[in-house]
């Protein structure tokens, strides 16, 4: 979940981490004025680096209570666009109260680019859309929150074989399997927990699912750890310094949550390991 200069700032480091897709993003005050054309004049500054466009269901917005009176009114949702890269690696995710960025690994043999670069292109198109904002009238935004995911995928005989073996990808968890009990193995396993990021700046999201990959078949488990939040301070300074505070807690939080031979044997861990 990180390298060399990860070692440099003292957090964990990983050569061949289990990160398949990252996220970033920034959500704000709808911007009043802005419609579905913005999103052309908009694409026509990133359209060289993101060539292609793909439209979704806009993220958050609450559907029409079936109760209300037809006449009133109700605003219509404007949709989230993807504009997406060359490789379809990279993708910019807008609409009118979000922007996202995501790094994804497409390719089998594609590695994790690490953090500055999937932060850097964040910042630098945010830059672009707030200048576009700026030219267009249409004001500035006004930061809710931010987002910071990271999507690990855990393959079956990375560390584990069947749902018994959690303990063998998570080292808090573990399935008495050694006692003579009444319940068989699960077919299935899950977990979810919450942590507190420090001085009121929001909270880190974690959940291990168990699955099956869709392009193969194969079991895995995908682990998310998902930091939302800001603090009082929406300034800019503010809003980089909780994406590094973020960053910072989903690395060692995946390192304080995952066993430590998975971590050397399969994830190439590259720091030292202090034994606790």
């Amino acid at each position: 979940m990180s390298h060399n200069k990860s070692k440099k700032n003292g957090l964990p480091s990983y050569k061949s981490p289990p990160v398949i897709e990252v996220v970033c993003g920034i959500n704000f005050n709808n911007i009043k004025d802005f419609k579905a054309v913005h999103f052309g004049l908009f694409w026509q500054k990133i359209r060289g680096d993101f060539p292609k466009c793909q439209h979704a269901s806009p993220l958050g917005f609450p559907p029409k209570p079936p109760d209300l009176d037809v006449d009133l009114e109700f605003p219509f949702p404007l949709p989230r666009l993807w504009f997406i890269n060359e490789k379809e690696n990279g993708l910019i995710q807008l609409q009118n109260n979000r922007f996202l960025y995501n790094w994804r690994k497409i390719l089998p043999e594609e590695s994790y680019p690490r953090y500055q670069m999937v932060i850097n292109p964040f910042r630098t198109n945010l830059d672009i859309f707030k200048t576009f904002l700026e030219e267009e009238s249409l004001g500035s935004i006004n930061p809710i929150e931010c987002e910071l995911t990271y999507v690990n995928h855990i393959l079956k005989g990375e560390g584990w074989e069947s749902a018994v073996d959690i303990h063998g990808v998570l080292s808090d968890l573990d399935w008495r399997s050694d006692v003579e009990r009444f319940l068989p193995e699960p077919r299935n396993l899950g977990w979810k927990a919450t942590f507190a990021l420090p001085e009121d700046s929001g909270r880190l999201y974690v959940q291990l699912e168990q699955k099956i990959r869709q392009l193969d078949k194969k079991p895995l488990f995908i682990l998310q750890l998902i930091a939302r939040g800001l603090g009082a301070d929406k300034s800019e300074d503010a809003i980089w310094n909780w994406f590094d505070l973020a960053h910072k807690w989903i690395v060692c939080g995946f390192t304080d949550l995952t066993n430590a031979k998975i971590q050397t044997e399969i994830w190439q861990r590259e720091d030292n390991i202090k034994e606790v």
